[in-house]
């Protein structure tokens, strides 16, 4: 079934304070849009085949999430055809950094993937629009601290962009030069947006796992049978889709919204899926409260996700999806009891 028309005219942005979408009409409303809103399909869950018969029809650009530590795909959206000429980008913790003169390869929990850099690659270091600490670090610079993160147990995630290519890299192409490098210190999840061809995309003949998606040379596997991966279609009917990240300043639990530190307004509505906790120690939190309750611990929680653009000024959008994490988070291991019996 296909989805429904979600067409947000382009003169009608920013023509009142709110938006209000169903699945039958877009008009201005002027109470706010929350859980209690007729429900907003902004994506369908779809089978393999189903996306296999898509990529058939031509290429397109796809976001994979994937569960920390392993090769399994929590999350696979396809996106709109409209954002394959946007950059590609790899995000992921990094395991192990060489370098030689002018040069660097940054290997990458996900899969062992390999991100090159050189003279040519952006640093970005500290926080977004800190020109002047970026401009500072030369590539270097960069490896330098990097070794010295994993040289004291940590390892940083490291988020690297490229623009595209004409066509989508093949399956078995593992090389990734990064035209933009950056350490992520507020979001520690696997992230790959490439744009991707059929033969990325197959099913496996002796399941589990369902299929996997092949890309840089690495397969990652889709689990649809017993509910591991999640395999979406964003509708294409969407427009003034936009990506937001960036840390949270304040919330409100009665309008629910979401300020981040740049000004932009982040609205939750009956739509907005929410990507949430994996494991005993992992650092997202899930729905408003939560992420009040972090910010009055004093806290540091950074938010991501992608939206409906409703007005630039501010930048107003409604969540499509979002997802928050708490900076430095660490929950603490569990503890062991140990009885002593006495004779």
């Amino acid at each position: 079934m296909p989805l429904p028309s979600l067409r947000r005219p382009r003169s009608a942005i920013g023509a009142c304070t709110t938006l209000f979408l169903t699945l039958f009409a877009a008009a201005c409303d002027h109470s706010p849009s929350g859980p209690g809103s007729n429900s907003i399909q902004f994506s369908r869950t779809v089978s393999l085949p189903d996306a296999q018969s898509l990529l058939q029809t031509g290429p397109t650009r796809v976001e994979v999430r994937v569960i920390p530590g392993t090769l399994v795909a929590r999350r696979v959206e396809l996106e709109q055809s409209s954002e394959m000429t946007r950059p590609e980008q790899i995000r992921s913790r990094v395991t192990a950094v060489t370098s030689a003169t002018g040069t660097a390869t940054f290997t990458l929990e996900v899969g062992g993937l390999q991100i090159a850099a050189n003279g040519t690659t952006m640093i970005r270091h500290g926080d977004r629009g800190d020109d002047a600490a970026q401009s500072a670090l030369t590539l270097a610079d960069f490896v330098a601290l990097v070794q010295a993160d994993i040289a004291a147990g940590h390892n940083p995630t490291l988020t690297a962009s490229r623009q595209p290519r004409a066509t989508p890299q093949g399956p078995d192409d593992g090389t990734f030069l990064a035209a933009d490098l950056k350490l992520d210190e507020g979001n520690s999840h696997s992230v790959i947006k490439l744009n991707i061809a059929a033969a990325n995309l197959v099913t496996n003949p002796t399941p589990p796992p369902d299929g996997f998606l092949k890309v840089l040379g690495v397969s990652l596997e889709l689990r649809l049978s017993d509910g591991a991966t999640q395999l979406k279609q964003e509708n294409p009917e969407l427009e003034g889709v936009g990506e937001f990240e960036g840390v949270v300043q304040s919330v409100d639990l009665t309008a629910q919204t979401v300020t981040l530190k740049d000004g932009t307004i982040i609205r939750i509505v009956a739509g907005t899926e929410f990507d949430g906790r994996e494991g005993d120690r992992d650092d997202h939190v899930t729905g408003l409260p939560a992420v009040q309750d972090a910010l009055t611990a004093g806290k540091t929680v950074k938010a991501e996700g992608r939206g409906l653009v409703d007005s630039t000024n501010p930048l107003t959008l409604d969540a499509i999806r979002i997802e928050f994490e708490v900076e430095g988070e660490e929950l603490p291991p569990p503890v062991m009891m140990v009885e002593f019996e006495t004779p």
